[in-house]
């Protein structure tokens, strides 16, 4: 006999939000360095009729793609389902770059204890998807394989995404993308968020460019932010 599931409406009155991780929010480091956040309640749990891809434009030179989900009547997604307070869930979709690079979607996840939770979930936005799924970068790959880990995912499903393929960078260009990457955070965080999602996004369009004119443009785009990261990580040096 299949065993009836229980839809877990606690959150509703309280006003907190579901939230269901399955790219790098995984990590919980990536989750406090990026939002801050302290979830309520978590527990692992499967997503059925979506499948995991990487057809989300990334952070160029060093970062080809990033995750998002489709749907797929045969497919399931495993990730992490986060209780959080409706501050830290608007935190979230700020760092997340809010309506600009996905839309929201609403829910079922069966977690792993059987609940039912009614969970918001990020999905690439129209227009945003790459024309074929990309390969992601060794780097973003690995926070998702240990967040997976840490978050007590099956064991199968880490054993798929350790087999998945990923993208080889040079140390130059892992340094200004991750460079971009935490100059970006800050600055979404504050007053300076659509000027930074916008510079991403033109960053992003460069991939369309060909070899030559594409290397060019992300220098012009990459050179000023770039300087600004490295004041920045001075200034914090100094004692």
């Amino acid at each position: 006999m299949v065993k009836p599931v229980v839809v877990d409406t606690t959150s509703r009155s309280s006003g907190d939000v579901w939230y269901f991780a399955y790219g790098s929010n995984l990590h919980p480091q990536r989750r406090a360095t990026r939002a801050g956040l302290s979830p309520v309640d978590s527990a692992p749990g499967t997503l059925c009729g979506w499948r995991l891809v990487f057809d989300m434009p990334g952070v160029p030179p060093a970062e080809p793609a990033m995750a998002s989900i489709r749907r797929d009547a045969t497919g399931e997604v495993h990730g992490l389902l986060l209780r959080l307070r409706a501050q830290e869930f608007a935190a979230l979709v700020g760092s997340e770059g809010g309506d600009r690079f996905y839309v929201r979607e609403q829910v079922e996840v069966i977690a792993y204890d059987g609940r039912g939770v009614i969970a918001e979930v990020f999905v690439a936005a129209p227009g945003r998807r790459l024309q074929r799924e990309g390969t992601p970068s060794r780097r973003y790959l690995e926070l998702i394989r240990e967040g997976a880990r840490l978050s007590a995912l099956c064991p199968e499903y880490c054993a798929w995404l350790e087999a998945l393929p990923h993208a080889e960078a040079s140390p130059t260009a892992r340094w200004a993308s991750d460079l971009f990457l935490e100059v970006f955070m800050r600055a979404s965080r504050g007053p300076l968020r659509g000027l930074a999602q916008g510079w991403l996004d033109a960053l992003q369009r460069t991939e369309e460019l060909g070899p030559l004119p594409r290397r060019v443009a992300q220098g012009v785009l990459l050179a000023p932010v770039l300087g600004v990261g490295v004041g920045l990580r001075a200034l914090e040096r100094k004692p």
